[in-house]
């Protein structure tokens, strides 16, 4: 992305939304595999431990190959509980578009998360 249009994502407002226009959304989970191809640069005595080290190293070289979603379902407090579970990060919160297509992010609270970028989807 140029530095240009990071800029103009970076300036973009966020409608405030209606309440009641926000208390129709459902909130979703949607479960997803999102496949990459690493390139990993490691100095080894073999095969074998070249292979340990990158498992275990950062990537010289990273390109997303794509997408499978698995799952999409109403997301209730209960699975919320045992996403956290997953992962020593969850991020609570969840993304959602404003009437001009903007992807943006709120809080659990409802209020919305000024420190993730706004980004044009639609």
């Amino acid at each position: 992305m140029s530095k240009d249009k990071v800029e103009k994502v970076k300036k973009t407002k966020v409608p405030a939304m209606k309440a009641e226009k926000k208390s129709k959304l459902k909130r979703f989970s949607v479960e997803s595999v999102s496949t990459f191809y690493e390139v990993h640069i490691v100095h080894a005595e073999n095969e074998e431990q070249a292979k340990i080290i990158a498992t275990q190293a950062d990537y010289n070289a990273s390109k997303w190959l794509g997408q499978q979603i698995s799952n999409v379902r109403v997301c209730d407090d209960a699975d919320l509980v045992r996403f956290k579970e997953l992962d020593d990060y969850f991020f609570e919160g969840s993304a959602t578009v404003d009437v001009g297509g903007n992807l943006y992010y709120l809080r659990e609270d409802g209020s919305v998360n000024g420190n993730m970028p706004t980004t044009k989807i639609f």
